[in-house]
């Protein structure tokens, strides 16, 4: 199967370099920069076990696609899924699949509308990594690497499967899921946590840890993500306790744990805050939930774009 990876970031950077040890065929689609950045240094990934990855991989830039890839493997931000659409649509045949590995769900109404269902499959990943300021990827030791991938309509296929072998002969464990949209739903709930109770704060986990209000404040943003959630049908599932799992992530005082929202903005990055946190209070507001921290914190997101200058 011949892979196609959106993007050579921290997520792209790192499943690609692990597809590419497990021996198969993968070029990334990547920016001009990017593109003289990795011919140069080659892909460097270095893992939360201290192991560092050199390899020198292939790379396209727009316009420059030999042909269709059997899997396409969108990593991009959800603010620049327009344009990554509209860069890999040559790469699609009749038979190309996209595991999109986005923040959020409404991306995936936004592919099916673009390429069809068929050529849709969901996915979801917790494996927490960074791209340095060097151009190398760092996995850091938050140590959740689950990944997830399955057809919108919950059959089992042999595309899946493939998918799953190749990505396993690399080294990253994957479950294929018949309700992958019910486990994209639940990441869903986890990351809209995370990054309203960061982007409120402006502050890693320790320093919320150690706030007087810390531990109260965490729980009341749990709370309300929690019944837009149920009340949208999607309530959070009980095996993955998710709400113990993220009050626990911000009760360590020694923790530097921030979600990628909050590295964005430390950053000066745009964020995803619209397409995630601001979907969310759409949602709530269409279906008459009250979710005023989650407004906040959208409106705390939306000034953050406002000073940056930035409009996305």
């Amino acid at each position: 199967m011949r892979y196609l990876v959106l993007g050579a970031g921290a997520l792209g950077g790192y499943f690609g370099s692990m597809l590419i040890r497990g021996g198969a065929d993968v070029t990334f689609l990547v920016r001009p920069a990017r593109a003289t950045q990795l011919r140069r240094d080659g892909l460097i990934v270095k893992t939360q076990d201290g192991d560092e990855l050199r390899t020198q991989v292939k790379v396209v830039q727009r316009g420059q696609l030999d042909g269709s890839y059997d899997v396409v493997l969108l990593c991009c931000k959800a603010y620049d899924l327009d344009p990554a659409m509209d860069a890999i649509a040559p790469a699609m045949s009749s038979g190309s699949a996209i595991v999109p590995l986005l923040n959020g769900v409404r991306h995936i109404d936004v592919l099916k509308e673009k390429f069809g269902p068929e050529r849709v499959l969901g996915g979801l990943t917790i494996i927490n990594a960074a791209l340095m300021a060097d151009g190398s990827i760092q996995q850091s030791q938050l140590r959740i690497n689950l990944t997830a991938i399955g057809e919108l309509d919950g059959r089992l296929s042999s595309r899946c499967t493939a998918i799953k072998t190749a990505l396993e002969a690399g080294g990253i464990p994957v479950q294929i899921s018949e309700s992958i949209l019910v486990l994209m739903w639940e990441k869903f709930f986890g990351f809209t946590c995370n990054a309203a109770i960061a982007s409120l704060t402006r502050s890693r986990a320790g320093a919320i840890a150690q706030a007087a209000e810390g531990a109260s404040f965490v729980s009341a943003v749990i709370d309300e993500c929690t019944r837009v959630v149920t009340a949208l049908g999607h309530p959070p599932l009980p095996a993955f306790n998710s709400a113990a799992q993220i009050s626990g992530l911000f009760s360590q005082a020694s923790s530097t744990y921030g979600p990628s929202m909050l590295i964005d903005m430390e950053d000066g990055r745009p964020t995803e805050g619209e397409h995630t946190i601001g979907d969310l209070v759409e949602r709530a507001a269409q279906a008459s939930v009250s979710a005023p921290l989650l407004t906040a914190a959208r409106c705390n997101l939306q000034t953050y774009e406002i000073n940056r200058g930035g409009s996305k």
